[in-house]
């Protein structure tokens, strides 16, 4: 498959390349995306290259998907109920009715999930971070700084999940109007930290 690493980046001696490179044909709907060609957004300069996007890790939704297969299952479990209730007499109308809301609550509950995780992003480029926070159709954030301005990258786990599946948030302080951004709950937090360090690295030095 052919690589897509940028030419100012496959010249240069910096790892993160290498431990990202893996990653570099996953799927634009991927947690964790190096050198996505098809993704751009609004303000993106004519050279300035995307080097990796991240999403939250799809297992912070387990709890979710629980919730939305109980909510599935729920019209068996209402039929069983109203029969015992109703001593085999089932009234199909209250049945029907009661099943439709638990299916539209999981539809709303997987649509409203599911447009959070994809339009939720976190973008690293050559040039800045990007910071999208989408909570509902209505309203986003939207919050960037130019990597001159990252002072100090850490990152840490966010509970046993986070260390069986290797996810966690990486903190970015910066010199700029927000003195912190947040990457909530991303795949390999030690891999996006590395790489926004050489990024810097690479920055401060002028060989990118």
């Amino acid at each position: 498959m052919k690589s897509r690493i940028p030419k100012k980046f496959s010249k240069t001696k910096k790892t993160f390349v290498d431990r990202i490179s893996n990653d570099i044909n996953s799927s634009p709907m991927s947690s964790f995306c190096a050198f996505p060609p098809e993704i751009t957004f609004n303000g993106q300069d004519d050279k300035e290259d995307i080097v990796l996007l991240t999403r939250q890790h799809p297992a912070v939704y387990i709890l979710k998907a629980l919730l939305v297969i109980f909510l599935l299952f729920s019209p068996i479990i209402l039929y069983t109920v109203l029969n015992s209730l109703l001593e085999g007499k089932m009234n199909m109308a209250l049945w029907m009715g009661g099943s439709l809301v638990f299916i539209l609550l999981a539809i709303t509950v997987s649509a409203d999930s599911f447009f959070k995780w994809f339009y939720s992003v976190n973008i690293i480029t050559d040039e800045r971070i990007v910071d999208v926070d989408f909570s509902n159709i209505l309203y986003h954030k939207f919050a960037e700084a130019q990597l001159e301005k990252i002072e100090d990258v850490s990152h840490k786990p966010v509970g046993l999940l986070s260390t069986v599946f290797d996810f966690g948030d990486v903190y970015i302080q910066t010199a700029g109007t927000k003195p912190e951004f947040v990457f909530d709950s991303v795949p390999r937090p030690r891999d996006v930290q590395d790489t926004l360090l050489d990024l810097l690295e690479l920055k401060e030095n002028k060989k990118i």
